[in-house]
């Protein structure tokens, strides 16, 4: 198991802090360090849309390819691929049994896509539309919802059998 580091340790502790001041008596001490959170966020997300800017679309894209810094950039809406894109890319990353063709977004946010040769059992392509649910919704958390077209469960085979009785020659 590895230790969590030091971005998840400082993300878990203000969560921790803004809860305790949430179950306080007083409300007014809560919703003042919730506005200083806020602030701090604003403060740094100025400060990383400056960098972005210096950096330019190529320099951030490859910087993406750290989890951290990514998450960071969609947060402060600064990532260089549009929602499509790291749709896209995400999809491509996953393995699964059939091909999953990204549809589009729709104009209340949903991302359609469909799932094209997914055979096997139900559990399967259960399995495989949960994974693509979990990668869009990493790539590209603005969405608000994720519909996968899969394809008609295959027929049932029927099992042939001899008679009891019967022999083969």
């Amino acid at each position: 198991m590895t230790a969590p580091d030091a971005a998840e340790v400082a993300a878990q502790r203000i969560d921790q802090l803004l809860q305790e001041l949430r179950s306080r008596p007083d409300r007014r001490a809560a919703d003042i360090g919730e506005e200083l959170t806020r602030c701090i966020v604003q403060l740094y997300g100025a400060g990383l849309a400056r960098i972005a800017g210096l950096l330019g679309p190529g320099r951030l894209a490859d910087l993406c390819a750290d989890p951290l810094v990514e998450s960071l950039l969609l947060v402060h809406d600064l990532h260089p691929l549009d929602t499509g894109a790291r749709i896209e890319r995400a999809l491509a990353r996953l393995r699964l049994a059939g091909d999953a063709e990204y549809l589009g977004v729709d104009d209340a946010g949903v991302v359609r896509l469909r799932l094209a040769g997914a055979g096997g059992c139900p559990s399967t392509r259960q399995a495989a539309v949960r994974r693509i649910e979990e990668a869009v919704a990493q790539a590209a958390p603005e969405v608000t919802g994720v519909v996968v077209e899969t394809p008609p469960a295959p027929p049932r085979l029927l099992q042939v059998s001899l008679r009891p009785g019967l022999t083969v020659p």
